[in-house]
């Protein structure tokens, strides 16, 4: 009698144990379809140019980073800006996700400074020495982005007892590849001081941007134009338009900026190929502008902050420092990711003339 229950019991055991194992290998499979399917999806309508045809951030209704097998690095970069939870929604998944391109070498790529977009699975490092120059708090916008993402020194206000203010700046500039300066409000002794190293830092054939105020005097000259604060701050006085588009700020023709502070440019005969990216509707004077200086770059903007704008006028300017400056992309690394199921797709797309492979990762 007890052989016979043990023998029902260790029966009914293997039975129960075979049972689950048989249903738990058809839900895994069941996930790896499902996974599978949307991973295909995901590949499928990327490699398309989306809906509509030229779709930014506020009109896309489909995303797509290729058009005719080309990948789009305009319509790639909308789509690192676009929310990662709207991003899912769009593309049908509720799966977690990551997009990212490679060479004929299996190289991560840097398009047009977007190593990927979806899940944070890849940093960028930047081979370039930069520094941060701002004089209120109120007006640091950039700040943390530089010294995270940049690894830049930071250099603030006028204080003789400090080792990293304008005038250390002015002493350590020449080693600088990138230099933003951000409401310098530099008094007019200042400016005086430093006006020839910034000239030479970017005739050099480096990087500059600037906002804000330059300084209170008006019509300072600095890298090849003047700069003037307007006499209005009314909000028709910092309403702007953009007139043209340009390769790295993600800004739409006819698209509306309202800056906070009305701040503006004006052209001299020392900057090269000057172009009007924004202007204010009331006067038409330069909200933001771009042109060369010498060998260098320079970037103008009224102001990095913004009181009407269509999207985060501060993270399209990161985006956009990214994409000037340049960098390198990390191998992807999703070991540290606490993954239970992970399809991958590949899909070959065509991008400045060479063939590169999209690379669609999606899990659970």
């Amino acid at each position: 009698m007890d052989f016979a229950i043990g023998l029902l019991l260790f029966s009914f055991t293997l039975a129960i144990y075979f049972g689950y194992t048989n249903n738990f290998q058809k839900q895994e499979s069941g996930d790896l379809d499902f996974l599978l399917k949307d991973a295909k999806a995901i590949s499928s309508s990327l490699a398309l140019s989306g809906y509509p045809n030229d779709w930014d951030a506020s009109t896309v209704v489909r995303i797509g980073v290729s058009d005719d097998q080309r990948l789009n690095s305009t319509k790639l970069k909308s789509f690192k800006l676009l929310n990662y939870s709207r991003t899912k929604s769009s593309l049908g998944t509720t799966y977690e996700y990551f997009v990212h391109f490679v060479n004929q070498d299996e190289e991560v790529l840097n398009v047009d400074s977007v190593c990927g977009v979806g899940h944070s699975l890849i940093n960028t490092s930047y081979n370039i020495k930069s520094a941060y120059y701002y004089s209120d708090i109120a007006d640091s916008f950039l700040k943390d982005f530089m010294e995270t993402t940049f690894k830049a020194d930071i250099y603030f206000g006028d204080n003789p007892g400090d080792l990293d203010d304008i005038d250390s700046l002015k002493t350590n500039i020449s080693k600088y590849g990138f230099l933003v300066m951000e409401h310098a409000s530099l008094s007019t002794s200042n400016y005086n001081d430093v006006k020839d190293e910034i000239n030479n830092f970017s005739s050099s054939g480096n990087i500059f941007m600037i906002s804000g105020q330059l300084t209170s005097a008006q019509g300072k000259e600095l890298v090849g134009v003047d700069f003037f604060k307007k006499s209005g701050q009314s909000i028709s006085d910092r309403n702007s338009t953009v007139n043209n588009t340009d390769q790295h700020l993600t800004l739409t023709k006819d698209e509306n900026i309202v800056f906070a502070q009305a701040y503006y440019v004006e052209n001299e005969s020392e900057a090269i190929g000057f172009k009007q990216i924004a202007t204010f509707n009331k006067d038409g004077k330069n909200a933001i502008s771009n042109w060369k200086y010498g060998n260098g770059s320079v970037y103008s903007f009224s102001d990095f902050d913004v009181s009407f704008f269509n999207g985060d006028f501060v993270n399209m300017i990161e985006a956009a420092a990214k994409g000037i400056v340049g960098g390198t992309c990390n191998p992807i690394n999703i070991t540290s990711l606490n993954l239970k199921n992970l399809v991958k797709t590949e899909r070959y797309l065509n991008y400045n003339s060479d063939i590169v492979k999209m690379i669609v990762y999606i899990w659970q």
